[in-house]
Protein backbone atom coordinates (compact mmCIF):
# COMPACT_ATOMS: atom_id res chain seq x y z
CA UNK A 1 0.00 0.00 0.00
CA UNK A 2 1.85 3.27 -0.85
CA UNK A 3 1.71 6.29 1.58
CA UNK A 4 -1.10 8.53 -0.54
CA UNK A 5 -3.59 5.38 0.13
CA UNK A 6 -2.43 5.71 3.86
CA UNK A 7 -3.03 9.52 3.18
CA UNK A 8 -6.68 8.76 2.20
CA UNK A 9 -7.56 6.59 4.77
CA UNK A 10 -7.22 9.31 7.28
CA UNK A 11 -8.74 12.05 5.03
CA UNK A 12 -12.62 11.31 6.05
CA UNK A 13 -11.65 11.97 10.00
CA UNK A 14 -9.81 14.87 8.85
CA UNK A 15 -11.60 16.75 6.57
CA UNK A 16 -14.74 16.82 9.01
CA UNK A 17 -13.42 15.96 12.45
CA UNK A 18 -13.10 13.09 14.74
CA UNK A 19 -16.20 13.62 16.42
CA UNK A 20 -18.13 12.78 13.16
CA UNK A 21 -15.94 10.54 11.55
CA UNK A 22 -14.45 8.05 13.42
CA UNK A 23 -10.81 7.42 12.74
CA UNK A 24 -11.22 3.19 13.50
CA UNK A 25 -10.43 1.36 9.82
CA UNK A 26 -13.05 -1.32 8.61
CA UNK A 27 -9.85 -3.41 7.83
CA UNK A 28 -6.15 -3.38 8.89
CA UNK A 29 -3.66 -1.56 6.67
CA UNK A 30 -1.68 -3.72 4.82
CA UNK A 31 2.20 -3.54 5.03
CA UNK A 32 5.02 -2.23 7.74
CA UNK A 33 3.94 1.02 7.80
CA UNK A 34 0.19 -0.39 8.30
CA UNK A 35 1.17 -2.46 10.77
CA UNK A 36 2.72 0.54 12.68
CA UNK A 37 -0.69 2.47 11.85
CA UNK A 38 -2.58 -0.13 13.23
CA UNK A 39 -0.37 -0.36 16.31
CA UNK A 40 -0.86 3.14 17.11
CA UNK A 41 -4.59 3.57 16.56
CA UNK A 42 -5.38 0.57 18.53
CA UNK A 43 -3.23 1.94 21.71
CA UNK A 44 -4.24 5.36 21.50
CA UNK A 45 -8.02 5.85 22.83
CA UNK A 46 -8.48 9.22 22.29
CA UNK A 47 -9.71 10.06 17.94
CA UNK A 48 -8.11 12.81 17.61
CA UNK A 49 -4.98 12.35 19.26
CA UNK A 50 -3.85 9.07 17.32
CA UNK A 51 -5.04 11.17 13.94
CA UNK A 52 -2.34 13.51 14.91
CA UNK A 53 0.24 10.54 15.50
CA UNK A 54 -0.87 8.61 12.24
CA UNK A 55 -0.51 11.85 10.19
CA UNK A 56 3.14 12.02 11.69
CA UNK A 57 3.87 8.65 11.50
CA UNK A 58 2.60 9.08 7.96
CA UNK A 59 4.30 12.53 6.85
CA UNK A 60 8.07 10.99 8.33
CA UNK A 61 7.63 7.77 6.07
CA UNK A 62 6.94 9.82 2.91
CA UNK A 63 10.03 12.07 3.49
CA UNK A 64 11.92 8.83 4.21
CA UNK A 65 11.15 7.13 0.93
CA UNK A 66 11.31 10.66 -0.84
CA UNK A 67 14.10 10.73 -3.83
CA UNK A 68 16.43 13.48 -3.79
CA UNK A 69 17.55 15.52 -7.42
CA UNK A 70 20.54 13.59 -8.54
CA UNK A 71 23.26 16.23 -9.27
CA UNK A 72 25.87 13.62 -10.81
CA UNK A 73 28.97 15.29 -8.50
CA UNK A 74 30.52 12.86 -5.73
CA UNK A 75 29.21 13.05 -2.14
CA UNK A 76 31.74 15.64 -0.33
CA UNK A 77 34.40 14.24 1.90
CA UNK A 78 33.37 13.46 5.15
CA UNK A 79 34.17 16.40 7.99
CA UNK A 80 37.46 16.29 9.91
CA UNK A 81 36.91 15.09 13.50
CA UNK A 82 36.43 17.93 15.79
CA UNK A 83 38.71 18.68 18.41
CA UNK A 84 36.31 19.90 21.14
CA UNK A 85 33.15 17.78 23.34
CA UNK A 86 29.95 19.35 22.10
CA UNK A 87 27.55 21.14 24.59
CA UNK A 88 26.24 18.17 27.08
CA UNK A 89 22.50 17.52 28.93
CA UNK A 90 22.20 20.38 31.73
CA UNK A 91 20.66 24.15 32.06
CA UNK A 92 21.90 25.44 29.39
CA UNK A 93 21.31 22.47 26.68
CA UNK A 94 17.99 23.05 28.19
CA UNK A 95 17.49 26.30 26.86
CA UNK A 96 19.50 26.65 23.79
CA UNK A 97 16.66 25.68 21.51
CA UNK A 98 14.44 28.79 22.87
CA UNK A 99 18.01 30.50 22.82
CA UNK A 100 18.99 30.03 18.93
CA UNK A 101 15.16 30.06 17.71
CA UNK A 102 13.49 33.38 19.92
CA UNK A 103 16.23 34.86 22.27
CA UNK A 104 17.92 38.23 21.31
CA UNK A 105 21.28 39.17 19.31
CA UNK A 106 22.85 39.53 22.57
CA UNK A 107 21.83 36.19 24.39
CA UNK A 108 23.61 34.31 21.55
CA UNK A 109 26.94 36.37 21.00
CA UNK A 110 26.73 35.81 24.94
CA UNK A 111 26.01 31.69 24.65
CA UNK A 112 28.22 31.47 21.51
CA UNK A 113 31.23 33.38 23.98
CA UNK A 114 30.35 31.16 26.97
CA UNK A 115 30.42 27.99 25.13
CA UNK A 116 34.07 29.00 23.66
CA UNK A 117 35.59 30.01 27.02
CA UNK A 118 34.56 26.00 28.34
CA UNK A 119 36.32 24.56 25.23
CA UNK A 120 33.17 23.38 24.06
CA UNK A 121 30.84 23.71 20.39
CA UNK A 122 27.43 23.75 19.57
CA UNK A 123 25.72 20.50 19.96
CA UNK A 124 25.24 19.01 16.14
CA UNK A 125 21.80 19.41 15.93
CA UNK A 126 21.87 23.43 16.27
CA UNK A 127 24.65 23.99 13.61
CA UNK A 128 22.11 24.97 10.60
CA UNK A 129 20.19 27.40 13.19
CA UNK A 130 23.26 28.86 14.45
CA UNK A 131 24.46 29.43 10.64
CA UNK A 132 21.75 31.17 9.78
CA UNK A 133 22.00 33.46 12.47
CA UNK A 134 25.50 34.32 11.66
CA UNK A 135 23.56 34.75 7.85
CA UNK A 136 21.23 37.36 9.15
CA UNK A 137 24.04 39.34 11.74
CA UNK A 138 27.68 39.88 10.67
CA UNK A 139 28.63 41.33 14.30
CA UNK A 140 27.67 37.43 15.99
CA UNK A 141 29.85 35.79 13.18
CA UNK A 142 33.14 36.46 15.34
CA UNK A 143 31.83 34.43 18.32
CA UNK A 144 30.31 31.86 16.15
CA UNK A 145 33.32 30.59 14.43
CA UNK A 146 34.78 29.18 17.38
CA UNK A 147 31.98 26.73 18.42
CA UNK A 148 31.05 25.49 14.97
CA UNK A 149 33.74 23.06 14.58
CA UNK A 150 34.58 20.99 11.77
CA UNK A 151 30.80 19.62 11.36
CA UNK A 152 29.91 23.16 11.07
CA UNK A 153 32.28 24.56 9.03
CA UNK A 154 31.22 21.19 6.87
CA UNK A 155 27.89 22.06 6.99
CA UNK A 156 28.59 25.72 6.18
CA UNK A 157 30.16 24.62 2.95
CA UNK A 158 27.49 22.66 1.33
CA UNK A 159 25.22 26.25 0.89
CA UNK A 160 26.11 29.04 -0.68
CA UNK A 161 24.83 31.63 2.10
CA UNK A 162 27.05 29.99 4.58
CA UNK A 163 30.04 29.87 2.93
CA UNK A 164 30.98 33.24 5.61
CA UNK A 165 31.32 30.00 8.29
CA UNK A 166 33.88 27.87 6.19
CA UNK A 167 37.48 28.18 6.78
CA UNK A 168 40.71 26.00 7.85
CA UNK A 169 40.48 23.16 10.44
CA UNK A 170 41.70 24.09 14.20
CA UNK A 171 44.22 22.02 13.82
CA UNK A 172 45.89 23.14 10.69
CA UNK A 173 49.35 25.31 10.36
CA UNK A 174 48.86 28.35 11.00
CA UNK A 175 50.15 29.51 7.41
CA UNK A 176 46.99 27.38 6.54
CA UNK A 177 44.85 29.85 8.30
CA UNK A 178 45.85 32.40 6.29
CA UNK A 179 45.94 31.46 3.20
CA UNK A 180 42.76 28.91 3.44
CA UNK A 181 40.71 30.41 6.19
CA UNK A 182 37.93 32.75 6.76
CA UNK A 183 37.70 36.55 7.40
CA UNK A 184 37.78 35.63 11.43
CA UNK A 185 40.63 33.12 11.29
CA UNK A 186 42.64 35.73 8.89
CA UNK A 187 42.25 38.57 11.41
CA UNK A 188 43.27 36.94 14.23
CA UNK A 189 46.33 35.56 12.38
CA UNK A 190 47.19 38.79 11.04
CA UNK A 191 47.29 40.72 14.87
CA UNK A 192 48.98 38.23 15.84
CA UNK A 193 51.75 38.36 13.12
CA UNK A 194 51.55 42.12 13.52
CA UNK A 195 52.25 41.69 17.76
CA UNK A 196 55.76 40.31 16.98
CA UNK A 197 56.69 40.79 12.97
CA UNK A 198 54.89 43.97 11.82
CA UNK A 199 57.05 44.86 9.01
CA UNK A 200 56.15 41.19 8.01
CA UNK A 201 52.01 41.76 8.51
CA UNK A 202 52.53 44.60 6.63
CA UNK A 203 53.76 42.84 3.27
CA UNK A 204 51.66 40.00 4.05
CA UNK A 205 48.64 42.04 3.67
CA UNK A 206 50.01 44.28 0.89
CA UNK A 207 50.26 41.03 -1.46
CA UNK A 208 47.29 40.17 -0.30
CA UNK A 209 45.07 43.10 -1.12
CA UNK A 210 44.51 43.17 -4.75
CA UNK A 211 42.72 39.91 -4.13
CA UNK A 212 40.31 40.62 -1.26
CA UNK A 213 36.77 42.10 -1.58
CA UNK A 214 36.01 45.24 -0.01
CA UNK A 215 34.57 44.20 3.66
CA UNK A 216 37.86 42.15 4.00
CA UNK A 217 40.27 44.87 2.75
CA UNK A 218 38.96 47.52 5.11
CA UNK A 219 39.08 45.01 8.10
CA UNK A 220 42.14 43.74 7.96
CA UNK A 221 43.45 47.30 7.28
CA UNK A 222 42.06 47.91 10.49
CA UNK A 223 44.29 45.41 11.65
CA UNK A 224 47.53 47.70 11.49
CA UNK A 225 46.17 49.83 14.74
CA UNK A 226 48.29 46.93 16.36
CA UNK A 227 51.82 48.08 16.10
CA UNK A 228 51.43 51.35 14.10
CA UNK A 229 54.38 52.93 13.01
CA UNK A 230 55.74 55.49 10.57
CA UNK A 231 56.68 52.35 8.40
CA UNK A 232 53.12 51.60 7.66
CA UNK A 233 52.84 55.21 6.06
CA UNK A 234 53.06 53.80 2.24
CA UNK A 235 50.80 51.35 2.26
CA UNK A 236 47.71 53.15 4.09
CA UNK A 237 49.09 55.78 1.67
CA UNK A 238 48.06 53.50 -0.99
CA UNK A 239 44.92 52.47 0.71
CA UNK A 240 43.78 56.23 1.36
CA UNK A 241 43.06 56.30 -2.75
CA UNK A 242 41.38 52.43 -2.57
CA UNK A 243 38.24 52.57 -5.02
CA UNK A 244 36.15 51.45 -1.30
CA UNK A 245 35.06 54.23 0.70
CA UNK A 246 35.47 51.90 3.47
CA UNK A 247 38.94 50.63 2.99
CA UNK A 248 39.38 54.39 2.53
CA UNK A 249 37.79 55.62 5.77
CA UNK A 250 39.85 52.68 7.48
CA UNK A 251 43.23 53.95 6.00
CA UNK A 252 42.60 57.73 7.06
CA UNK A 253 41.33 56.77 10.55
CA UNK A 254 45.06 55.11 10.95
CA UNK A 255 46.72 58.20 9.40
CA UNK A 256 45.36 60.46 12.01
CA UNK A 257 47.35 58.88 14.12
CA UNK A 258 50.51 59.12 12.59
CA UNK A 259 50.87 62.93 13.03
CA UNK A 260 54.28 63.10 11.40
CA UNK A 261 53.26 61.15 7.91
CA UNK A 262 53.14 63.26 4.69
CA UNK A 263 49.03 63.55 4.09
CA UNK A 264 48.70 64.62 7.87
CA UNK A 265 50.89 67.36 7.34
CA UNK A 266 49.62 68.75 3.93
CA UNK A 267 45.96 68.38 6.23
CA UNK A 268 47.57 70.74 8.65
CA UNK A 269 49.64 73.05 6.56
CA UNK A 270 46.10 73.70 4.23
CA UNK A 271 43.89 73.88 7.48
CA UNK A 272 46.43 77.01 8.81
CA UNK A 273 46.24 78.53 6.02
CA UNK A 274 43.06 79.19 6.89
CA UNK A 275 43.30 80.37 10.42
CA UNK A 276 44.53 83.53 11.28
CA UNK A 277 44.98 85.05 14.76
CA UNK A 278 44.18 88.82 14.89
CA UNK A 279 44.37 91.31 17.59
CA UNK A 280 40.92 92.28 18.79
CA UNK A 281 40.14 95.38 21.00
CA UNK A 282 43.51 94.01 24.24
CA UNK A 283 43.60 90.37 23.66
CA UNK A 284 43.78 87.96 20.27
CA UNK A 285 41.62 85.73 18.45
CA UNK A 286 41.18 82.97 16.09
CA UNK A 287 39.52 83.39 13.13
CA UNK A 288 38.60 81.38 10.33
CA UNK A 289 37.67 81.52 6.82
CA UNK A 290 36.52 78.16 4.43
CA UNK A 291 38.11 77.93 1.46
CA UNK A 292 37.13 79.91 -1.54
CA UNK A 293 38.41 77.27 -4.05
CA UNK A 294 38.97 73.78 -3.89
CA UNK A 295 42.87 73.03 -3.25
CA UNK A 296 45.36 71.98 -6.02
CA UNK A 297 45.78 68.90 -4.47
CA UNK A 298 41.85 68.19 -4.17
CA UNK A 299 41.85 65.04 -5.89
CA UNK A 300 45.15 63.35 -4.92
CA UNK A 301 43.89 64.06 -1.11
CA UNK A 302 40.22 63.06 -1.83
CA UNK A 303 38.77 66.30 -1.17
CA UNK A 304 36.80 66.78 -4.89
CA UNK A 305 33.97 64.34 -3.13
CA UNK A 306 31.05 66.15 -4.51
CA UNK A 307 28.58 67.76 -2.17
CA UNK A 308 25.59 65.82 -1.22
CA UNK A 309 22.72 67.20 -3.13
CA UNK A 310 20.05 67.63 -0.08
CA UNK A 311 23.39 68.11 2.35
CA UNK A 312 22.90 71.52 4.88
CA UNK A 313 26.50 72.67 4.23
CA UNK A 314 27.14 75.14 1.69
CA UNK A 315 29.47 74.69 -1.20
CA UNK A 316 32.53 76.45 0.53
CA UNK A 317 31.06 74.72 4.26
CA UNK A 318 31.55 71.23 2.36
CA UNK A 319 34.73 71.90 1.56
CA UNK A 320 35.90 73.17 4.76
CA UNK A 321 34.33 70.19 6.32
CA UNK A 322 36.53 68.03 4.75
CA UNK A 323 39.50 69.53 5.09
CA UNK A 324 38.88 69.76 9.02
CA UNK A 325 38.40 65.74 8.50
CA UNK A 326 41.60 65.21 7.30
CA UNK A 327 43.52 66.96 10.83
CA UNK A 328 44.20 65.60 13.86
CA UNK A 329 42.56 66.84 16.88
CA UNK A 330 45.99 67.36 18.58
CA UNK A 331 47.06 69.49 15.78
CA UNK A 332 44.00 72.12 16.54
CA UNK A 333 45.13 71.95 20.50
CA UNK A 334 48.67 72.36 19.71
CA UNK A 335 48.29 75.31 17.27
CA UNK A 336 45.58 77.76 18.62
CA UNK A 337 46.65 77.12 22.06
CA UNK A 338 43.28 76.18 23.55
CA UNK A 339 41.64 73.18 25.02
CA UNK A 340 38.73 70.79 23.59
CA UNK A 341 36.20 73.01 25.54
CA UNK A 342 37.44 76.11 24.16
CA UNK A 343 38.09 74.84 20.93
CA UNK A 344 34.12 73.91 20.57
CA UNK A 345 33.52 77.35 22.38
CA UNK A 346 35.89 78.82 19.80
CA UNK A 347 34.06 77.02 16.71
CA UNK A 348 30.26 77.76 18.02
CA UNK A 349 31.20 81.40 18.04
CA UNK A 350 32.17 81.44 14.39
CA UNK A 351 30.17 80.96 11.26
CA UNK A 352 31.68 78.03 9.81
CA UNK A 353 29.98 76.20 12.82
CA UNK A 354 28.11 73.55 11.77
CA UNK A 355 31.69 72.52 9.22
CA UNK A 356 33.82 72.28 11.83
CA UNK A 357 31.63 70.01 14.84
CA UNK A 358 31.25 68.14 11.53
CA UNK A 359 34.65 67.59 10.82
CA UNK A 360 35.96 67.23 14.50
CA UNK A 361 32.67 64.65 15.23
CA UNK A 362 34.04 62.46 12.16
CA UNK A 363 37.96 62.38 13.10
CA UNK A 364 36.43 61.27 17.00
CA UNK A 365 34.95 58.54 15.76
CA UNK A 366 37.70 57.46 14.44
CA UNK A 367 39.96 58.31 17.04
CA UNK A 368 38.31 58.20 20.13
CA UNK A 369 39.92 60.91 22.39
CA UNK A 370 38.41 61.05 25.81
CA UNK A 371 39.06 64.65 26.02
CA UNK A 372 37.35 65.48 23.08
CA UNK A 373 34.58 62.89 24.48
CA UNK A 374 34.29 64.68 27.10
CA UNK A 375 34.15 68.31 25.86
CA UNK A 376 31.48 67.61 23.53
CA UNK A 377 29.34 65.62 26.01
CA UNK A 378 29.64 68.82 28.17
CA UNK A 379 28.57 71.64 25.29
CA UNK A 380 25.14 70.33 24.89
CA UNK A 381 24.60 72.73 22.41
CA UNK A 382 27.28 70.92 20.39
CA UNK A 383 26.20 67.77 21.14
CA UNK A 384 22.39 68.50 19.97
CA UNK A 385 23.56 70.22 16.93
CA UNK A 386 25.70 66.79 16.14
CA UNK A 387 22.73 64.54 17.19
CA UNK A 388 25.41 61.98 18.69
CA UNK A 389 24.86 61.95 22.63
CA UNK A 390 24.92 57.65 22.23
CA UNK A 391 28.19 57.40 19.73
CA UNK A 392 29.79 60.25 21.93
CA UNK A 393 29.54 58.05 25.47
CA UNK A 394 30.29 54.52 23.46
CA UNK A 395 33.78 56.20 22.63
CA UNK A 396 34.66 57.06 26.40
CA UNK A 397 36.51 54.56 27.98
CA UNK A 398 34.95 52.00 30.02
CA UNK A 399 35.08 53.84 33.62
CA UNK A 400 34.52 57.20 31.95
CA UNK A 401 31.19 55.54 30.32
CA UNK A 402 29.81 53.82 33.84
CA UNK A 403 30.86 57.20 35.66
CA UNK A 404 28.76 59.21 32.79
CA UNK A 405 26.08 56.63 33.28
CA UNK A 406 25.32 56.71 37.24
CA UNK A 407 25.54 60.24 36.76
CA UNK A 408 22.64 60.28 34.62
CA UNK A 409 20.68 57.79 36.67
CA UNK A 410 21.03 60.58 39.37
CA UNK A 411 19.82 63.44 37.20
CA UNK A 412 16.54 61.85 36.20
CA UNK A 413 17.51 59.32 33.23
CA UNK A 414 14.77 57.06 35.06
CA UNK A 415 12.35 59.20 33.86
CA UNK A 416 13.47 58.55 29.87
CA UNK A 417 14.75 54.77 30.97
CA UNK A 418 13.93 54.13 27.07
CA UNK A 419 16.45 56.19 25.56
CA UNK A 420 18.69 55.16 28.27
CA UNK A 421 18.66 51.73 27.85
CA UNK A 422 19.48 52.37 24.19
CA UNK A 423 21.75 54.36 25.56
CA UNK A 424 23.82 51.94 27.21
CA UNK A 425 23.55 49.15 24.75
CA UNK A 426 25.12 51.80 22.66
CA UNK A 427 27.78 52.01 24.55
CA UNK A 428 28.58 48.31 26.14
CA UNK A 429 30.89 46.87 23.82
CA UNK A 430 29.97 42.83 23.01
CA UNK A 431 31.76 40.71 25.10
CA UNK A 432 31.04 42.60 28.34
CA UNK A 433 28.76 43.65 31.34
CA UNK A 434 28.27 46.74 33.29
CA UNK A 435 29.88 46.79 36.09
CA UNK A 436 28.66 45.30 39.46
CA UNK A 437 27.59 48.87 40.93
CA UNK A 438 26.20 50.27 37.97
CA UNK A 439 24.19 46.99 37.07
CA UNK A 440 22.63 46.60 40.62
CA UNK A 441 21.40 50.18 40.45
CA UNK A 442 19.98 49.18 36.92
CA UNK A 443 18.77 45.74 38.64
CA UNK A 444 16.89 47.61 41.32
CA UNK A 445 15.49 50.19 39.22
CA UNK A 446 13.67 47.42 37.17
CA UNK A 447 12.04 45.44 39.57
CA UNK A 448 10.41 48.85 40.80
CA UNK A 449 9.19 49.10 37.49
CA UNK A 450 8.22 45.97 37.12
CA UNK A 451 6.69 45.22 40.34
CA UNK A 452 4.33 48.40 39.46
CA UNK A 453 3.82 46.94 36.26
CA UNK A 454 4.92 50.37 34.27
CA UNK A 455 6.95 48.54 32.00
CA UNK A 456 3.71 46.90 30.03
CA UNK A 457 2.96 50.54 28.66
CA UNK A 458 6.52 52.18 27.84
CA UNK A 459 6.80 50.60 24.45
CA UNK A 460 10.23 52.08 23.71
CA UNK A 461 11.82 49.98 26.97
CA UNK A 462 10.02 46.90 26.95
CA UNK A 463 11.38 46.23 23.20
CA UNK A 464 14.71 46.71 24.81
CA UNK A 465 14.32 44.63 27.77
CA UNK A 466 15.82 41.28 26.90
CA UNK A 467 18.76 42.87 25.31
CA UNK A 468 19.66 45.46 28.77
CA UNK A 469 19.06 42.31 30.82
CA UNK A 470 22.28 40.59 28.73
CA UNK A 471 24.69 43.53 29.53
CA UNK A 472 24.02 42.97 33.65
CA UNK A 473 26.49 41.73 35.67
CA UNK A 474 25.62 38.29 37.04
CA UNK A 475 25.52 39.50 40.42
CA UNK A 476 22.59 41.72 39.71
CA UNK A 477 20.39 38.84 38.10
CA UNK A 478 19.19 37.87 41.58
CA UNK A 479 17.15 40.64 41.76
CA UNK A 480 15.17 39.80 38.75
CA UNK A 481 14.91 36.21 39.63
CA UNK A 482 11.92 35.31 39.60
CA UNK A 483 10.77 38.26 36.73
CA UNK A 484 7.52 39.85 38.67
CA UNK A 485 4.38 38.94 36.98
CA UNK A 486 0.61 40.57 36.86
CA UNK A 487 -2.78 38.55 36.36
CA UNK A 488 -3.48 41.57 33.54
CA UNK A 489 -0.62 41.11 31.86
CA UNK A 490 -1.38 41.63 28.04
CA UNK A 491 -0.76 38.41 25.78
CA UNK A 492 2.26 40.52 24.32
CA UNK A 493 3.61 41.48 27.24
CA UNK A 494 3.12 37.86 28.47
CA UNK A 495 5.32 36.66 25.71
CA UNK A 496 7.94 39.39 26.72
CA UNK A 497 7.94 38.17 30.02
CA UNK A 498 8.28 34.46 29.57
CA UNK A 499 11.41 35.97 27.34
CA UNK A 500 12.93 37.83 30.50
CA UNK A 501 12.52 34.70 31.94
CA UNK A 502 14.13 32.42 30.12
CA UNK A 503 17.39 35.35 29.31
CA UNK A 504 17.58 35.51 33.14
CA UNK A 505 17.92 31.69 33.26
CA UNK A 506 20.35 31.40 30.20
CA UNK A 507 22.85 34.23 31.95
CA UNK A 508 22.36 31.85 35.26
CA UNK A 509 23.23 28.43 33.21
CA UNK A 510 26.11 30.28 31.44
CA UNK A 511 27.33 31.05 35.05
CA UNK A 512 27.50 27.89 36.07
CA UNK A 513 29.17 26.29 33.11
CA UNK A 514 31.68 28.65 33.24
CA UNK A 515 32.14 27.76 36.61
CA UNK A 516 31.87 24.74 36.30
CA UNK A 517 34.93 24.34 33.66
CA UNK A 518 37.00 26.89 35.33
CA UNK A 519 37.10 24.35 38.44
CA UNK A 520 37.63 21.52 36.17
CA UNK A 521 40.21 23.19 35.03
CA UNK A 522 41.73 23.91 38.10
CA UNK A 523 44.89 21.65 38.93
Amino acid sequence: MSNAAHWAALLPAAMVGTDRQPLAATSPLPGPVGALLNDTLAQTPDSATALLRAAGIVATCSLAGGHGLHTGDAPPAAAAPDQRPPLQAGPLMALLPWVVAEGPPRLHQAVFQGLDHAGLQLPPRFLPAALELGRRSVALRPWLAPVLGERGRWLAAQRDEWRYATGASDTAPPETLWSEGNLEQRKAFLHAERTHSPDAARQRLSDTLAELPARERAELTAVLAQGLGPADEPLLDRLRQDRSREVRSAALALLLRLPDAAFTQRACARMAALLKHERALLRKRWTIDAPTALPADAKADQLDTPRPQHNALGERAWWLYQCVGQVPLAWWEQHMDMSPADLLAWAQSTEWAKALLRGWRDVLLSTANPAWCHAFLQAPAAARQLNDTDTLVALLPRADREAWWQQQLQHGAATHLGHFASQMLTGCPAGETLSQPLSLALARLLRERAQHNTLADDYGLRSLLGELLCILHPDALHLLDPWPRHADETPSFATIAHGLTQVIATQRALVQLTTHSSSTATP
